[in-house]
């Protein structure tokens, strides 16, 4: 696995390249913006880019997309509960941020535990309500590899005072289907540095 992280101007927003490093199979997580250097990354790596995949639906996580599909022929995954915020622009908040109204598609829906192989590489979903209803995280088992979107954050959680929000459903699905995770887990976040799952366990007061 290969993980290249592009972290979008202005939003701060992490996007996650992975890559399956035998077969240059890869998805990209969350492009929050346009991320001028990853053609050229792509087409110097050769890599083949087989998915846009998104942990939520929120502006600073998919305002990126349609730069993206004017260089690439890519589906756009998310969670099968994450459709509405994707069509809707007052949920995804691109009215918020000043920008035209966002509404898109998924061209592909993922449901709980449901799993999507790329390459030799497989991730299956967890679904993390709270900080969206239908957020997901990405956990790649056999790498001890976690997206986790803006649900969990080193020392931290994401915003539950969106619309749709919920900060007992986000620690639920945190201290429920997250902390259960192995403690070497590797965390990487929608936004700052990534972590571990032990890391949490010691350290987050939210993960207490």
């Amino acid at each position: 696995m290969r993980i290249r992280t592009f972290i979008i101007k202005g939003m701060d927003t992490n996007s996650y390249l992975i890559a399956d490093e035998k077969t240059g199979e890869a998805i990209i997580t969350d492009p929050g913006g346009e991320i001028p250097e990853l053609k050229e990354f792509v087409q110097k790596e050769g890599i083949k880019l087989k998915a846009i995949v998104l942990t939520h639906a929120h502006f600073d996580h998919i305002a990126g997309i349609k730069q993206l599909l004017g260089d690439f022929s890519l589906p756009i995954i998310c969670g099968e509960n994450e459709q509405e915020v994707l069509e809707n622009p007052s949920f995804n908040l691109s009215p918020l941020f000043g920008a035209d109204p966002i509404s898109m598609k998924a061209d592909k829906l993922l449901g709980e535990n449901e799993e999507f192989s790329f390459g030799e590489l497989k991730f299956r979903t967890i679904f993390t309500p709270g900080h969206t209803p239908g957020g997901i995280c990405l956990y790649f088992e056999n790498e001890n590899v976690l997206i986790s979107g803006d649900t969990l954050f080193a020392g931290s959680i994401g915003r539950t005072d969106f619309p749709g929000g919920s900060y007992r459903a986000l620690t639920d699905s945190i201290r429920e289907k997250l902390l259960s995770l192995p403690d070497e887990t590797a965390v990487f976040p929608g936004h700052g540095p990534k972590t571990t799952i032990e890391n949490e366990k010691i350290f987050n007061p939210y993960c207490q």
